[in-house]
């Protein structure tokens, strides 16, 4: 009997021993399928994160050139080194070169630089360029469609995405970016590493199929153990998973106070606003209501009279009615787009500062040469443009500065606010727009008003928001995207 269950236990091990086998090839095989997705998917969210990049460089490159790339280029070098300084944003330890070529004629093979964005060393306009692999490139010439291929040097492997500009179904030129694929080579040498444990787990679990009734035990315990560790694994991962939540709430928390107050202090502001919008009305209706007293007590004051000082406390009130419907548009949300020209919403916007800035004795000069007509968030667009003014007068006020000025101006799609206060200083006009940097810290700078004027510009009115220094003072930059 005991001899029976004997030779029984031993079938069991034997069956058990051909079931770890199997399971252990459809791992491998699982293993093998999903390693060949991994690379896959690594090498395409690189290809659709690069083709992001490029379609944007593609609508900035037609929209700032009018669709006249290489005619636009060739005659403004300005454009050209803005073009240029747009292009080095994205070049990064990954993104080696980003660059945009073209040809003199359509059935060339010598290509010529257009533009480069290379932070160093970078190529001459209409340079000749030679490009490895220069079937690819006249591929994209001949087809008119992106595509991407690896290259190898003595000294690395990269990849290159060409991208084409194609403007009246003609190819105008190509964006080029030549990407590193260490990353991608790091997870291949993963894998294999993978693949080759695999291989050892298989050729285990074969030479445990002849002696599985020796070591079923110890199998059995170091299952056991297996098991418990990771019990203790997923206890450990909820457990942390559950403080990482809490950690993103109260930091979430903590970004909600830090805007609430930045909204409550840019209320302060107004309501200091539409204290000087309010003094002279109030004044004039005081000065009224004590003139018809003082008459009435003497007996002087006629009908005509008192129609119109009636009439002046009238047109004063419904002057404070109209400051106060101002001030509410300002803050009222809107979720729609609206047709606007930067001469409305410019207006709009000093009919709530203007009183303000002139007692503060500074000077706002207008130049007014755009009537495009955009569609956009209009009171979005309002808040950014009262912020960069606000800003403009407290640093006009900080510094003391003599003739303080700022010059509100607009061409084409472009609106600029600038004024004569000393400019930003080199070290920290790349840190301005970044979330919680403020210069403001003694006046309780959030450093969330550039964050959320960039944000705003960008994300939601689909345009560009920078700053740059001229002259004696500092100039904000909005570009509205123009519709055709």
């Amino acid at each position: 009997m005991k001899e029976l269950l004997n030779k029984n236990m031993t079938y069991v091990f034997y069956i058990f021993a051909a079931l770890i086998l199997t399971g252990a090839l459809l791992i491998y095989t699982l293993f093998e399928k999903t390693s060949v997705a991994i690379r896959q998917n690594n090498l395409l969210s690189n290809i659709e994160y690069i083709d992001n990049i490029t379609t944007n460089m593609s609508a900035l490159i037609q929209t700032s050139t009018d669709n006249h790339i290489y005619e636009a280029l060739k005659k403004s070098t300005a454009l050209r080194t803005n073009l240029q300084k747009s292009l080095e944003l994205f070049v990064t330890k990954r993104y080696r070169y980003v660059y945009v070529v073209d040809k003199e004629q359509q059935n060339s093979k010598d290509f010529r630089f257009l533009l480069d964005g290379a932070r160093d060393n970078k190529a001459e306009f209409l340079e000749n360029y030679t490009p490895l692999n220069i079937q690819k490139w006249q591929e994209v010439y001949s087809t008119k469609k992106s595509l991407y291929f690896q290259n190898k040097d003595v000294e690395s492997l990269w990849m290159t995405y060409l991208k084409p500009i194609v403007i009246d179904n003609k190819v105008q030129a190509i964006i080029a970016i030549d990407f590193s694929l260490s990353d991608y080579n790091i997870i291949v040498e993963a894998l294999k590493k993978l693949h080759i444990s695999f291989i050892s787990i298989i050729l285990f679990a074969i030479f445990l199929f002849f002696v599985i009734a020796f070591f079923s035990y110890v199998d059995k315990k170091r299952i056991q153990k297996l098991t418990r560790q990771s019990q203790k694994i997923r206890k450990f991962n909820k457990t942390l998973q559950i403080k990482i939540e809490e950690e993103v709430e109260k930091n979430r928390k903590k970004d909600q106070q830090l805007i609430q107050q930045s909204r409550l202090a840019q209320m302060g502001e107004m309501i200091s606003m539409i204290a000087h919008q309010w003094r002279q009305p109030l004044s004039a209706i005081n000065s009224a209501a004590i003139a018809i007293n003082f008459k009435a007590q003497l007996n002087k004051l006629d009908a005509q009279e008192l129609i119109e000082m009636s009439d002046k406390i009238s047109s004063f009130s419904q002057h404070l009615s109209a400051t106060i419907d101002d001030f509410r548009d300002f803050f009222k949300p809107n979720k729609e787009k609206k047709q606007v020209t930067y001469n409305e919403i410019i207006e709009s916007v000093l009919n709530i500062v203007e009183t303000s800035l002139k007692n503060c004795n500074i000077t706002v000069i207008k130049e007014m040469h755009s009537e495009i007509v955009f569609n956009t968030y209009a009171n979005e667009l309002k808040q950014v443009i009262l912020n960069l003014i606000q800003n403009a007068q407290d640093i006009l006020l900080e510094r003391e500065i003599s003739n303080p000025t700022i010059v509100i101006k607009t061409e084409e799609n472009s609106l600029s606010v600038s004024d004569n206060g000393g400019g930003v200083p080199s070290e920290i006009i790349e840190k301005i727009f970044d979330p919680y940097f403020s210069t403001k810290t003694e006046k309780n700078g959030r450093g969330l008003g550039l964050y959320m004027s960039k944000m705003i510009i960008q994300e939601h009115c689909g345009g560009e928001l920078r700053v740059e220094n001229i002259g004696d003072g500092a100039q904000f930059t909005i570009q509205l995207p123009q519709e055709v």
